[in-house]
């Protein structure tokens, strides 16, 4: 069993033009075999670029906020605090934040591997989030 606090995790930043905050709950690194977990975090007008997970299905729980979820394809669904999307592997998606405020969401990759390369963006040293900022 591992406990981790999520005000002493890392916050890993996305350079730009799509620049947002992740941070990495858990992954191989403290021994997860088959499942890897974090939280992003949008503000306002921040996007991701359209993107796959190759081999990897992705599950996004919503936290605070609104946005949009778009496939490559000319999909696009609202999303809001409350909603959770399913994206299968190899599916090319993006998602934007619509609101006014932060948007946060739980994303969970199974099987993990995803998360490697948000380790590889720049750490943001001296910001750490609390459960209570990204919630309310």
């Amino acid at each position: 069993m591992k406990k981790i606090a999520i005000g002493e995790l890392s916050v890993y930043r996305a350079a730009p033009p799509h620049v947002r905050d992740n941070l990495v709950l858990v992954d191989e690194l403290i021994g997860a075999k088959n499942v890897s977990v974090g939280i992003g975090i949008y503000s306002k007008g921040q996007a991701s670029e359209f993107h796959t997970h190759s081999g990897e299905e992705e599950v996004m729980i919503y936290l605070k906020g609104s946005g949009i979820m778009q496939t490559s394809d000319g999909e696009e669904v609202e999303i809001s605090e409350g909603d959770v999307t399913y994206v299968p592997a190899d599916e090319s998606h993006k998602l934007i934040n619509t609101g006014d405020e932060e948007f946060v969401f739980l994303f969970i990759y199974s099987p993990g591997g995803p998360e490697r390369n948000i380790r590889k963006w720049d750490t943001v040293e001296s910001l750490n989030y609390s459960l209570e900022q990204l919630t309310k």
